[in-house]
This record gives structure tokens, C-alpha cells and sequence, in this order.
């Protein structure tokens, strides 16, 4: 029975990524611990998916979960705009508006908060 083709092309790329899977992570002694519990079935598949990508599985786990926590806070540290909404910002920014009665209020509390650089 032969593999169709999609299939080898999958299996393919899953293994590239397995191998760059373990680069991510810093090179740094581990000195912290996590620990989690969790079904059966989840520490199999978390097994099976370590030997794939020949990690132990407390490697795999800590990539895993390093892999996630960087993609949580790139999603929180980027601004995606439509085009609209590009060119109303970009416009804002080359010619803004004057300043009002609440901005004005706001900058003068800062300024004699003592937290201003200028001082």
C-alpha cells in the first residue's frame, strides 16, 4: 500500500518543523520548575509527539509551552489595522488635532506630578 502523496509532503514538513522545534528555546540553564496534570490521553499524545521529534518530553512540553506563551504576547504587542483605519492613523499623525480642554488638564496634572523627565 503506498503513502499518497499529500500525505509524504505533510509528514515532510511536520518533520522540519520537529527539527527546528527544539531551537527555539534559549539556551540557558533551567532553574525553574512547572508541573501540570493532565488526562492520559494528553500525556500519550504529548509522549508520542516528544519521540517524534526526538525531545524528551519535559523538553517538548517546555518548548511547547514557551512557543505558545511568545505567540500570546506578540498577538497582545501588535496593532493590526485595515487600510482605512492605516491611513486615518497615519493622517492623524501627520496633522493632528489641537489640543483640548481634557488634554490640557491631563498635561498639566503630569507636569506638576513630579513624573515628567524634565525636571
Amino acid at each position: 500500500m503506498s503513502v499518497p502523496f499529500w500525505h509524504q509532503v505533510e509528514f515532510e514538513m511536520h518533520a522540519m518543523a520537529a527539527s527546528t522545534f527544539l531551537e527555539e528555546l534559549p539556551n540557558e540553564k533551567s532553574e525553574a520548575r512547572l508541573s501540570a496534570r493532565v488526562p492520559a490521553r494528553v500525556k500519550e499524545m504529548i509522549k508520542m509527539a516528544a519521540e517524534l521529534s526526538g525531545a524528551t518530553e519535559t523538553q517538548f512540553m517546555a518548548q511547547a509551552a514557551y512557543h505558545a506563551a511568545q505567540q500570546v504576547i506578540e498577538q497582545e504587542r501588535i496593532v493590526r489595522l485595515s487600510d482605512a483605519d492605516t491611513v486615518a492613523f497615519m493622517d492623524m499623525l501627520d496633522a493632528p488635532p489641537a489640543p483640548n480642554q481634557v488634554l490640557r488638564a491631563a498635561a498639566k496634572t503630569y507636569k506638576n506630578s513630579g513624573l515628567n523627565a524634565e525636571d
